[in-house]
């Protein structure tokens, strides 16, 4: 028997497509279809393409719209998707052969795209915000502790002295280039595919470059095909966003070890910790499991979307659109989220830094030094240096004892056949955790006076990032106002 054929939308293809769709579309892009609307319309009128009279009525249809209502429709199957939606809602209040010239010149495929760049500038800067305010965390927290001791590890193992402004310098430095990675991704997507049409753009005397300014863009996009096809300006900024989370994971990873009451170093306050259902001592440091958690989960958004369009045509096509372009969304959410938090978390926490100053005199980590204090007062081979510290530190472990003087100079004679010229408050001198970062005073190393001057930088760096970040904002603010504006003096 025959199957009848159903009428789109069908039965199947609304419910799994359409309507999830149309949710998604009601959330995310309403008042960017609108100002499309706006700023698409103010133009075809300054260029003759669309009267006066023509706009005023297109104007008036718009700010009739009713965002609540919209935003409370249910999807009937009436319509194809918001788009649709909406110029029917537009026509209500509009002649309909006016209604119908708004779409001149233009494309579902240059609105979406453009829909797309508009609610991925704030949710940009949001992340780019809160990746901000965590490096501000971190350079308040090194200011207070250049002279702050701490063993540094290699291989999860107690390696060689440090301070805790190096340690958090260091990651400071990390935030710091992630934060221009966003910003070069900011730049790159700001920029109005509109006009660009279907993909070859259009035979009407538009002007792409007012659309533009009207939407506080750059500029439009240069090559139309370019324009519809690209997908990097989601790419980029998904790639700077994953590369952040490895680095906020990592952080996170130390701290909650820090955290741990074997190493007994960082101390959450009540705020950021949760008790156990069954065991009244548990302080547990949840705050730093959920920044990794988080940070984790929106890791594996950036990786899944970048599974879902790796291998896309290169063109117009669903695949990158309305049913995924929320993936993207979710993964920047999620990412301000863990960033956001680990800023907090870090800002109340504090540190036990007596312990942080004993570890780094145990363990033997301060022998590089005497490594290399010997190759400079006897100018012997570093690798002599390395197997005399050795036999020193095998025999120290044995003999459950620290490095004497005597048991130097009888690992010198065994090495080199006689004693070196180090008295015992040398060697105790040298040995000294405090001696080993003072005395590291090149570029980047741990030295106080070095610390001083990268928190310099990067307290430079910073000022320049706050500034870049407030300007930003002010010209999206002033394109949105001055858009708004030119609405209402076209508004009779």
């Amino acid at each position: 028997m025959k199957e009848i054929e159903e009428k789109f939308p069908a039965r199947n293809y609304k419910e799994n497509v359409l309507a999830d769709c149309f949710e998604d579309a009601k959330k995310y892009f309403l008042q960017a279809y609108v100002d499309v609307d706006f700023a698409h319309a103010v133009m075809l009128a300054e260029q003759k393409i669309i009267t006066e009279a023509e706009l005023e009525s297109l104007l008036k249809s718009l700010r009739k719209l009713d965002f609540d209502a919209i935003s409370k429709a249910e999807y009937d199957g009436t319509f194809e998707d918001l788009f649709y939606y909406l110029q029917r809602e537009i026509t209500k209040n509009c002649d309909a052969d006016t209604a119908g010239k708004l779409h001149t010149a233009r494309s579902r495929n240059d609105i979406d795209v453009t829909i797309y760049r508009l609610y991925l500038r704030p949710a940009t800067l949001n992340l780019l915000r809160s990746a901000m305010d965590l490096r501000k965390v971190f350079l308040d927290l090194a200011a207070q502790h250049h002279e702050t001791l701490m063993p540094a590890y290699t291989h999860t193992q107690p390696a060689q002295p440090s301070t805790l402004a190096h340690f958090l310098l260091a990651m400071a430095e990390n935030v710091g280039r992630d934060i221009r990675r966003l910003q070069n991704a900011f730049d790159n997507l700001n920029f109005c595919p509109l006009g660009s049409g279907a993909i070859t753009t259009t035979g009407f005397p538009i002007d792409r470059h007012r659309v533009a300014e009207l939407l506080g863009f750059t500029a439009p996009t240069v090559n139309s095909y370019a324009s519809i096809a690209s997908v990097d300006y989601f790419t980029e900024l998904l790639g700077a966003t994953a590369a952040m989370l490895v680095n906020i994971g990592k952080f996170a990873q130390e701290f909650l070890l820090m955290a741990m009451m074997e190493f007994n170093v960082i101390r959450l306050p009540d705020g950021f910790v949760q008790g156990s259902s069954i065991m009244p001592q548990k302080r547990n440091p949840v705050a730093l499991e959920h920044i990794r958690a988080i940070g984790s989960k929106a890791l594996g958004q950036c990786l899944g979307a970048f599974t879902s369009v790796h291998n896309t045509p290169f063109g117009d096509i669903n695949d990158v659109e309305d049913d995924f372009q929320p993936l993207v969304y979710s993964a920047l959410r999620d990412a301000h989220r863990s960033v956001s938090l680990f800023g907090a978390t870090m800002k109340a926490a504090t540190f036990n830094l007596e312990t942080l100053r004993k570890r780094a005199g145990e363990q033997f980590i301060t022998v590089t030094e005497l490594a290399d204090t010997i190759v400079r007062r006897e100018n012997l081979p570093f690798r002599i240096a390395h197997k005399i510290v050795g036999i020193c530190v095998k025999t120290a472990y044995q003999n459950k004892t620290e490095i004497t003087h005597e048991l130097l100079q009888n690992s010198c004679r065994e090495v080199l056949g006689h004693a070196i010229s180090m008295s015992e408050a040398e060697l105790k001198q040298t040995l000294s955790p405090e001696n080993f970062v003072n005395i590291r005073t090149i570029y980047g190393g741990t030295a106080p006076a070095e610390t001083k001057r990268a928190l310099g930088v990067e307290r430079e760096r910073e000022a320049d990032d706050e500034q870049w970040f407030r300007e930003t904002i002010e010209k999206l603010k002033n394109a949105s106002e001055n858009l708004i504006k030119i609405v209402d003096g076209k508004i009779s």
